[in-house]
C-alpha cells in the first residue's frame, strides 16, 4: 500500500492501542562471534582485490556467455570467455554500451557488513575491518560502477551507514552524494538521497534535509529506513518552526507503522512540541492520555511528563473540554496523571443549601373555560 503523507489528518486519534508486537529483536540475537566476521571480512578482502573478476554470466546485445572481467579501458570491457569444455579462448574487448547485464552474485560481505553495522555490541575492531575490506571492494568495482549488476553503488552505501552508526554524518554525506550524482535514475541514488537527507538532518543541515526528503516515495520495503527518514524530516521541520509539516511526518508513524521501532511511543512523543507550539491544547491532552496509558516508565513517559508541568494550567482546562462529553462513558480515557479529569455534572443543590427562588402569587386564579355557550340565567334579587 502506498501511503500519501497528504492524507494524514493532523488531530490525534483516541484509539486505545491492541498488544504490541515485539518491535525489535533481543540484544542477544545480535551478539556476535567477534573471532567469526573479523575472519569471514579478512578472507574476503584478498578476493576483493584481485585483479580479475568473475567468471560471470554477461548478457549482451548479441549474447550470451560466461566470462572473467579483466579491465575496463574507456568504453571497452576487456574479458575472457570460457569454452564450453573449460578451457580458457583469447581476451575480447566488449563495447560497454553492448551489455546488457552482469550476473555477479551479491557479495557475502554485504551481510557481514550489515550485521555489524545493526549490532550493538560491535567493535571497534570489527568496524574497521568492515571498512577495509569495503574499500578494497570499492576499489575494484568503481571503474565498472555504470555497468549493469555491478554493486559499486551498493558497497558505498553500505560504507556510508558504518560512518552514520558512529556519527560521522559528514564522511557518509560525500559518498551517498557520489552515488547520487553518478548513478542518476537508479534505486541506489534514490536510496542515497534518503540517506543523505537522513544524515543531513543529524548534522543540523535541516533546509537540505527537507530538500532531500520532502516529496520522495518512502521506502515501505525498509521499516528502519521509512521510520528514520520521516523522523528527520519531521525533526527539521521542528527545527525550522514549521509545526504543521512536522506533525504530518509524525503521525504516519503512529498511525501506519506503530509496530515497529517504538515508533508509536516516539512519534506521540514527538508531536507533544508540535501540538504545544500551536497551541493545540486537545491534541496534547489526548497525546498524554495514550502515552501515560500505553507507554510508562518509557522515554516518551518521561518526556509527556515535562510538557504536562510546563502547561499544566493549559492541559487542566483542555481536559475538562475534551472529557466533559465522556463523563457518562465507560470507558472514557483516564485523564493524564497530574491533570484533573473533567467535573461531573453537579448534583441538584439541596432545598436547604440554596432555595429556589419562589415564583410571585398570581393576583387572580385563570378563568376556567365556560362549561357552555348559553348564557347565564340570572338571579332575581330578594325583596
Amino acid at each position: 500500500m502506498k501511503i500519501s503523507m497528504s492524507n494524514i489528518q493532523r488531530p490525534i486519534s483516541n484509539r486505545t492501542s491492541s498488544a504490541k508486537r515485539d518491535s525489535g529483536r533481543s540484544l542477544g540475537h545480535w551478539k556476535l562471534n567477534v573471532g567469526y566476521w573479523i575472519l569471514a571480512l579478512s578472507l574476503f578482502a584478498p578476493l576483493a582485490a584481485r585483479a580479475q573478476l568473475g567468471p560471470w554470466p554477461i548478457q549482451t546485445k548479441q549474447a550470451a556467455f560466461e566470462a572473467t572481467i579483466l579491465k575496463r579501458d574507456q568504453d571497452i570491457l576487456w574479458v575472457e570467455r570460457q569454452s564450453a569444455d573449460g578451457t580458457r579462448s583469447p581476451q575480447i574487448g566488449l563495447a560497454v554500451a553492448d551489455v546488457v547485464q552482469i550476473q555477479m552474485p551479491r557479495p557475502t560481505l554485504f551481510d557481514a557488513v550489515e550485521k555489524i553495522r545493526a549490532a550493538p555490541a560491535a567493535t571497534d575492531a570489527q568496524f574497521a575491518a568492515a571498512h577495509a575490506a569495503l574499500d578494497k571492494m570499492i576499489l575494484q568495482l568503481k571503474p565498472l560502477r555504470d555497468l549493469p549488476g555491478i554493486p559499486a553503488n551498493e558497497a558505498m552505501i553500505a560504507k556510508g551507514r558504518l560512518f552514520d552508526a558512529k556519527g560521522l554524518w559528514k564522511e557518509s554525506v560525500r559518498l551517498y552524494e557520489d552515488v547520487r550524482t553518478k548513478a542518476a535514475g537508479t534505486a541506489a541514488a534514490t536510496n542515497a538521497q534518503i540517506l543523505a537527507g537522513i544524515a543531513y538532518a543529524k548534522g543540523g543541515e535541516h533546509h537540505f534535509a527537507i530538500e532531500y526528503l520532502g516529496g520522495i516515495p518512502l521506502p515501505e520495503e525498509d521499516e528502519e529506513l521509512l521510520s528514520k527518514l520521516l523522523f528527520a524530516l519531521g525533526d527539521s521541520y521542528v527545527a525550522l518552526e514549521n509545526y504543521d509539516n512536522a506533525l504530518l511526518s509524525y503521525l504516519p508513524l503512529v498511525v501506519f507503522y506503530p509496530f515497529v521501532y517504538d515508533n508509536e511511543a516516539r512519534g506521540l512523543a514527538a508531536a507533544l512540541g508540535c501540538y504545544a507550539a500551536l497551541k493545540e491544547w486537545e491534541p496534547l491532552y489526548r497525546s498524554i492520555q495514550e502515552i501515560q496509558k500505553n507507554y510508562p516508565n518509557t522515554p516518551a513517559a518521561q518526556t509527556a511528563a515535562e510538557f504536562l508541568e510546563k502547561y499544566q494550567k493549559e492541559l487542566g482546562a483542555a481536559g475538562q473540554f475534551v472529557d466533559a462529553a465522556k463523563v457518562t462513558s465507560t470507558d472514557a480515557p483516564i485523564a493524564p496523571t497530574g491533570v484533573a479529569a473533567a467535573p461531573a455534572a453537579p448534583a441538584a443543590p439541596a432545598a436547604a443549601e440554596s432555595p429556589a427562588p419562589e415564583a410571585p402569587a398570581p393576583t387572580e386564579a385563570a378563568p376556567a373555560a365556560p362549561a357552555t355557550t348559553e348564557p347565564a340565567t340570572e338571579t332575581p334579587p330578594k325583596e
